[in-house]
């Protein structure tokens, strides 16, 4: 009877090590989430430095429109809109977009569209060759805020020469107050997150 219960004992205590990391483990992703989420970037109300181009990585409507606006503002001299689907043109995009003459104009002068990306990865790399052959050294990305932290990571790895900045732009239907109740959002937020460490940890 001892013998049966000292090797249960025995049993026990691994298992329970192993219930008790992987509730740390849980602990540390919840937080981390937490952190991810209570950091993410916002646009600020400063006047933006200028920088030699603009890199908006497709994704939303959204990003374009306030890519565009940056530089039709002057605040960049060029940009790439990275991830484009094929059949889309500046013509589609100004249908879409309902520009106005002013932006009409400079999406036609100063905008150069990218199909060969499917990732942000591939975003970066395009966007390396483009910044290269218009000998640019400073790009501000235009991405969702989300997604933001993942794209500095991954374009300064591979541009580590050039200056980045960011700014990020808040979706119209990202809602932050309680993000841990709407399923919706906390599927992306998580994805999100994962997809950052899996990219913190490669580099």
């Amino acid at each position: 009877m001892q013998d049966a219960y000292t090797q249960e004992k025995r049993l026990s205590r691994p298992l329970r090590y192993a219930i008790l990391y992987l509730c740390l483990a849980i602990a540390i992703i919840i937080s981390g989430l937490q952190h991810f989420v209570l950091t993410l970037p916002s646009a600020s109300g400063k006047r933006l430095q200028y920088t030699d181009g603009i890199v908006v990585m497709t994704g939303g409507q959204q990003r374009l429109a306030d890519g565009l606006y940056l530089l039709t503002e002057g605040i960049a001299g060029k940009m790439l809109i990275s991830g484009v689907g094929d059949g889309v043109s500046r013509a589609v995009l100004v249908q879409q977009l309902g520009l106005d003459a002013r932006q009409v104009n400079t999406l036609f002068c100063c905008v150069d569209l990218d199909f060969a990306a499917k990732d942000t990865r591939g975003n970066a790399i395009a966007a390396r060759r483009w910044a290269l052959e218009n000998n640019m050294r400073s790009l501000r990305l235009v991405t969702a805020n989300y997604h933001m932290p993942r794209a500095l990571l991954v374009f300064a790895n591979e541009m580590p020469e050039f200056d980045l900045y960011q700014y990020p732009v808040t979706p119209g239907d990202l809602r932050l107050e309680g993000w841990w109740h709407n399923p919706a959002m906390l599927r992306l937020l998580m994805r999100e997150y994962a997809k950052y460490l899996a990219e913190t940890i490669r580099l």
